[in-house]
């Protein structure tokens, strides 16, 4: 059987391993992490990390078929606050300082704020995508589309709908979010220490 629903607090240690696994290799990441040695252990943190501080001050949801976790969604609300530096340190930050430093977690944080920056200007409150991932072997059964249209869509809708926005980095899902629904605003370049990456940024309606 399966079935969507609100993340529990003991299977945030699943949810991030299933968000570590999906973005092995994904680009943004690399970004991100380009001044890590220790990329695997850096970024499984960070991925657990980021979880526990959507569970706790946003919305965690996940995908269940006979009870494993198969898919899964960070969620950032329009009237709740963006999480702050201490929900962070204290849901983990302290271990990616102790793994890549403290210029490594600096790096992050301008990152994402840069990536983030087109959905921030939006002069309304938004709904905001963190992260959208599906198991490996589930991939392929069009399962990202059902969360969206089955679970997030709705989610939303029954909260009153509104804007509902995200940033993505390949062609692949570019075509993905345009097929659901979503209309491409700013198109942007990130720049690291060493690599540069597209990203672009999308926005739907929920009613």
């Amino acid at each position: 059987m399966f079935h969507f629903r609100l993340a529990r607090e003991d299977e945030l240690p699943q949810v991030a391993e299933l968000l570590d696994d999906s973005f092995q290799d994904y680009s943004f990441f690399d970004l991100l992490c380009e001044k890590v040695s220790n990329r695997s252990a850096f970024a499984r943190q960070l991925h657990l990390v980021n979880t526990k501080v959507y569970f706790q001050h946003q919305i965690c949801l996940v995908g269940v078929e006979n009870e494993n976790i198969v898919s899964a969604a960070l969620l950032k609300h329009p009237r709740l606050p963006e999480p702050g530096f201490m929900d962070y340190v204290l849901s983990g930050g302290l271990k990616l300082l102790f793994i890549g430093g403290i210029s490594a977690v600096q790096h992050v944080f301008r990152v994402l704020k840069e990536a983030k920056k087109a959905c921030s200007s939006l002069k309304q409150p938004y709904w905001y995508l963190e992260a959208l991932v599906v198991a490996k072997d589930q991939q392929g059964k069009k399962l990202g589309s059902r969360m969206l249209k089955q679970c997030l869509f709705p989610f939303i809708a029954r909260q009153g709908g509104g804007l509902f926005t995200l940033m993505t980095h390949n062609e692949a899902n570019r075509q993905f979010y345009r097929k659901n629904g979503w209309m491409e605003f700013d198109e942007r370049v990130l720049r690291g220490k060493e690599m540069s990456l597209e990203s672009w940024s999308y926005k739907t309606v929920i009613k």
